[in-house]
C-alpha cells in the first residue's frame, strides 16, 4: 500500500513539472483539504525534479492522510496524476540558454530573450545548470535584453479531465457527493443510512431525459444524498463534479468525440451561474445535445426568485426540471426509516420531528456538542439550563412544545442562576445554528418551545446527563393539573413511575412521599403506606387520617404510635386526638351499660369538648346509678352556668371529702356578694390539705391579706410544688412586701410575669367581620 502512495507521489511531482495546469489544480486541491502543511509541501517540492528524503516522506504521509480523511480530494489527486503529459519539442542542439516555467505565478529570465513566461516552480537553465525559482519570484539577474521584455501571464481555464477518467457513478461515495457525515459510531459508515424518499420516482423520470434537473430543498434536507442515490441508478454513466466557480466551457470540448452516458453534478447551482464560464442556456443546450444529464441543487426560495428573472443564470433555472424535498418527512418515509437494520435509524425515527431526518443526522450531534460544551455554560449559563429543561421534559414524556413559562419553572429546579436573564437565555437557545435550527424549536402555538429532537436522542444515547431531578417531576405533575394545561397528567405520571421505580422498590420514602402529594384516592393511599412504612412521619399522619376516616382506627393507631415514639409532635397530637375518640367510644359503651364511673368520666370529657348539655345528661346518669363522686363535676358545671343548685352539689361533694368539690365551693362562695370569709378559708384549707395546689394558692392569698405571712409563704410554696401558675410570682411579691428585695427579685425573675391578659394580646385578632373593637370613650 505504501508503494502505491509512493507511485502516486512521483506521478504528481512529474505532473507539476510537465503541466502548468496540473500544478495549479494540485495546489488548489491541497488547499481545499485544509490539512496543515499541505500547501507548504507543494512549495517545498521542485517541479519534475528529484525529491530529498524528508520531502518524499512528507508526501507519503500526506497522501495517506488524504486517502483516509479526504477521499474526494485524494481521488482528485489520482486524476491529476493520471493525466497524460503534454507533448513537447526538445530544443535543437546548441541553442542559447532559455527559460521554461511550470506554473502561472513566476517569471524567470535568462540569456537573450525577447519575452518572459510566467509559471509556478520556474526552472532557469543557464550554462547547463538548472535553477529552481519560487513561484512569486521574478529574477532577471544574468539576463541580457536587446529589446523590451514583455511579461505575459497566462490564465488557464480549469482543465476538464478526459471523459474516460470520469468516475463511474457506482464508484462515487456519498461523502464525495457532499453528504455530511454524522456522529461516528464504531463499525458503521460515516454517513447515515440511506432511506428512499417519496420523490425518487419523479427524480428517476426526470433523470431519464438529458438536460438540467434541479433538486429543491432547504439546507440539510437530504438533497445531496437523494442526488447521489439517483445517479447510482443511471447504469453506465460517468460523473464529473466541477468545483464552484470552475469554468464549465471546456466540458464541451472534452465530451466531443467521446460518445457515452455522462452526469455533471453541480451541488448548489448558484455557485455555477453568472460569471464567465458559468452555466448558461447555450452551454446547457450543447451539453444536452452531447447526452449529458446536469444534476444540481438549489433552495426553493432561490429557485422561485430566479426562474422569473432575466439574467443568463435565471434563464437556466427556468429551463430546469425540478423535484422538491420537504424538511419534514412523510409517514411513508419514516416507516422506511424505522424498518432499517441500523441502530441509528430508530432514534432518528423517534426524535427527528418536524426538523427532518436529514437535519437530525447532519447537524444534530453538532447542536448537542454546542449545548454541552464548557464554553456554553460560561457564556449562556441560564440558556444551557433552559435547554436542559426542555430535554428533561422530553425525557419525562412531554414531547410537545410547552409554554416558555413552564420551561422557566423547570429550569429553576436545577440551581439559581442570576448571570443571565431568562429573556436573553431564551433568545440564545432559539437562535438558528449551523444554518438549520436553534436548540429550542418553536411549537405550533405562539410562545411554546421544545428541544430539538436530536438533543434528546443524543442525551439518551450518551447517558452523560444527570437523572431528572425529583422536583422536575413534581413540577410537571402540578402543571398538568392546572386549568387548560397542555400536559397529559396520566402520561407524565406513568413516565415518573417508570423512571423512579427502582428507588421506590428500594424503599425511598422521599419518592413515595412525592407521589403521594401528587396523586389521589387509592393510589395516594398506596404511596402514603410506602412512605410511612419507610419511616416518614408526615406520611404516617396522612395515612392515619385516611384510615381514621374509613373507620380503621386500629391501623391508624399503629402508624401514629410508631412515629410519635420517634419524636413527631404532629403524630403525637393526632394520636392523642384519636385516642380521645376511642376513649369516648368505649366510655359511652360502658356508661350505656350502667357504669357510673364511665358516665362520670364521659361527662368530664364532653365538658372539655364544649358539649356541656350532653355532659349534664351523663352526670345525671352517674347519679342514678349511685356514683356520688360525680357531685363535684355536676356542681362545677352548674356553677359555670350560674345555676343556684350549684352550691347544693358542691356542698354534697365536700361533705364526701372531695377536694375538688371543696375548692370549687370555696370559689363559688367567694364570688357571692355576701359570704363568710372564714367558711371560704375553711373549704380552701380542706382542699389544700388534700393536695389541691390551686386551693393552697388561693388560701395563701387570704392569709397574706390577713397579715399571716408565714402561713401564706408555706401555702405559696405548696402551690409552687404543684406547678400552680402564679405561685412563684406570689412568693416574690410577698418577699418584697417583707423587705427582702434581693430574694424577691430572684423569685420574680423566675416567675412568668405575663398574666393571662398579656398572653391574650399575643394571639391574632379575630376576622374584622366578627371582631368588635373596644370603645374609645366612656360615652361610647
Amino acid at each position: 500500500m505504501a508503494r502505491e502512495l509512493e507511485e502516486l507521489r512521483d506521478a504528481l511531482v512529474r505532473a507539476m513539472g510537465d503541466a502548468p495546469g496540473a500544478s495549479r489544480r494540485l495546489v488548489e486541491v491541497l488547499d481545499r483539504t485544509g490539512v496543515p502543511g499541505a500547501v507548504e509541501l507543494w512549495f517545498r517540492t521542485p517541479g519534475g525534479g528529484t525529491l530529498d528524503s524528508s520531502v518524499a516522506r512528507d508526501w507519503v504521509r500526506l497522501l495517506s492522510t488524504l486517502r483516509r480523511n479526504h477521499p474526494k480530494e485524494f481521488s482528485d489527486l489520482q486524476a491529476i496524476a493520471a493525466e497524460p503529459a503534454p507533448a513537447t519539442t526538445p530544443p535543437p542542439p546548441g541553442t542559447t540558454p532559455g527559460v521554461t516555467a511550470s506554473g502561472p505565478r513566476s517569471i524567470a529570465a535568462g540569456g537573450d530573450i525577447g519575452f518572459a513566461m510566467t509559471g509556478d516552480n520556474a526552472r532557469l537553465v543557464t550554462g547547463g545548470i538548472t535553477h529552481h525559482i519560487a513561484g512569486d519570484h521574478i529574477d532577471f539577474r544574468d539576463s541580457t535584453f536587446h529589446d523590451r521584455v514583455v511579461g505575459v501571464q497566462h490564465n488557464h481555464y480549469g482543465a476538464v479531465p478526459p471523459p474516460a477518467q470520469w468516475r463511474p457513478v457506482g464508484e462515487v461515495s456519498p461523502l464525495e457527493f457532499g453528504v455530511r457525515p454524522t456522529r461516528p459510531v464504531p463499525g458503521l459508515p460515516d454517513v447515515p443510512p440511506y432511506v428512499p424518499r417519496d420523490c425518487e420516482e419523479g427524480l428517476r423520470a426526470r433523470l431519464a431525459d438529458k438536460g438540467l434537473v434541479l433538486i429543491l430543498g432547504e439546507p440539510c434536507v437530504g438533497k445531496s444524498y437523494t442526488a447521489w442515490h439517483g445517479v447510482r441508478l443511471l447504469e453506465g454513466h460517468r460523473l464529473y463534479a466541477p468545483d464552484p466557480g470552475e469554468d464549465l466551457r471546456p466540458l464541451v470540448a472534452a465530451l466531443q468525440g467521446n460518445p457515452g452516458e455522462y452526469v455533471v453534478w453541480l451541488d448548489e447551482l448558484t455557485g455555477h451561474l453568472g460569471a464567465a464560464g458559468g452555466l448558461d442556456l447555450r452551454l446547457l443546450g450543447r451539453l444536452r445535445d452531447l447526452g449529458v444529464v446536469v444534476l444540481a441543487t438549489m433552495s426553493p426560495a432561490e429557485y422561485y426568485r430566479r426562474r422569473t428573472g432575466t439574467a443568463p443564470g435565471d434563464r437556466v433555472v427556468a429551463a430546469a426540471r425540478t423535484v422538491e424535498l420537504a424538511r419534514e418527512w412523510t409517514e411513508n418515509e419514516l416507516a422506511r426509516l424505522a424498518a432499517l437494520d441500523d441502530p441509528r435509524a430508530y432514534p432518528a425515527y423517534m426524535w427527528s420531528g418536524r426538523e427532518g431526518v436529514a437535519s437530525y443526522f447532519a447537524v444534530g450531534h453538532h447542536l448537542y456538542d454546542e449545548w454541552r460544551r464548557v464554553g456554553t455554560q460560561l457564556e449562556h449559563p441560564r440558556g444551557q439550563l433552559l435547554v436542559r429543561a426542555a430535554v428533561d421534559l422530553a425525557r419525562c414524556g412531554v414531547t410537545g412544545a410547552v409554554p416558555a413559562e413552564l420551561l422557566g419553572r423547570v429550569q429553576e429546579q436545577y440551581r439559581p442562576e442570576d448571570r443571565e436573564s431568562f429573556e436573553d437565555a431564551l433568545t440564545w437557545a432559539r437562535a438558528p445554528m449551523f444554518g438549520v435550527s436553534g436548540l429550542l424549536v418553536a411549537g405550533e402555538k405562539d410562545g411554546t418551545w421544545r428541544a430539538y429532537g436530536a438533543l434528546v436522542a443524543e442525551a439518551l444515547r450518551s447517558g452523560d446527563l444527570e437523572p431528572v431531578p425529583d422536583e422536575v417531576w413534581w413540577t410537571l405533575l402540578d402543571a398538568a393539573r392546572e386549568p387548560g394545561a397542555a400536559l397529559d397528567f396520566t402520561a407524565v405520571l406513568e413516565a415518573a413511575r417508570t423512571a423512579l421505580q427502582d428507588r421506590v422498590e428500594s424503599g425511598d420514602a422521599v419518592v413515595a412521599l412525592g407521589f403521594a402529594r401528587h396523586t389521589e384516592g387509592d393510589e395516594r393511599e398506596g404511596w402514603l403506606r410506602r412512605a410511612a412504612d419507610a419511616g416518614d412521619a408526615w406520611a404516617a399522619v396522612e395515612l392515619a387520617d385516611v384510615l381514621r376516616d374509613r373507620g380503621e382506627a386500629g391501623d391508624a393507631l399503629d402508624y401514629l404510635e410508631q412515629v410519635a415514639e420517634a419524636g413527631s409532635a404532629e403524630a403525637a397530637a393526632r394520636l392523642g386526638s384519636l385516642l380521645r375518640e376511642r376513649a369516648e367510644y368505649w366510655l359511652r359503651t360502658a356508661a350505656e351499660a350502667g357504669d357510673g364511673a364511665a358516665a362520670h368520666e364521659l361527662g368530664d370529657m364532653l365538658v372539655g369538648a364544649g358539649r356541656e348539655d350532653e355532659a349534664e345528661r351523663w352526670y345525671l346518669k352517674a347519679v342514678h346509678v349511685g356514683h356520688h363522686e360525680v357531685a363535684a363535676s355536676m356542681g362545677t358545671l352548674l356553677s359555670s352556668w350560674r345555676h343556684p343548685e350549684a352550691e347544693v352539689w358542691l356542698r354534697y361533694g365536700a361533705e364526701w371529702g372531695d377536694p375538688r368539690a371543696a375548692a370549687e365551693l370555696a370559689f363559688y362562695l367567694s364570688c357571692q356578694t355576701e359570704h363568710d370569709k372564714d367558711e371560704v378559708d375553711r373549704f380552701y384549707r380542706q382542699a389544700a390539705e388534700s393536695g389541691d395546689a390551686n386551693a393552697a394558692r388561693a388560701l395563701g392569698a387570704s392569709m397574706e391579706r390577713q397579715g399571716r405571712f408565714d402561713d401564706a409563704m408555706a401555702l405559696y410554696r405548696q402551690a409552687l410544688g404543684g406547678d400552680t401558675p402564679g405561685a412563684a410570682k406570689a412568693i416574690g411579691l410577698l418577699l418584697k412586701k417583707q423587705g427582702k428585695s434581693a430574694e424577691a427579685d430572684e423569685w420574680l425573675s423566675k416567675a412568668d410575669t405575663a398574666d393571662s391578659a398579656d398572653l391574650l394580646k399575643t394571639l391574632p385578632l379575630p376576622p374584622r367581620s366578627t371582631h368588635t373593637a373596644p370603645p374609645d370613650t366612656v360615652e361610647e
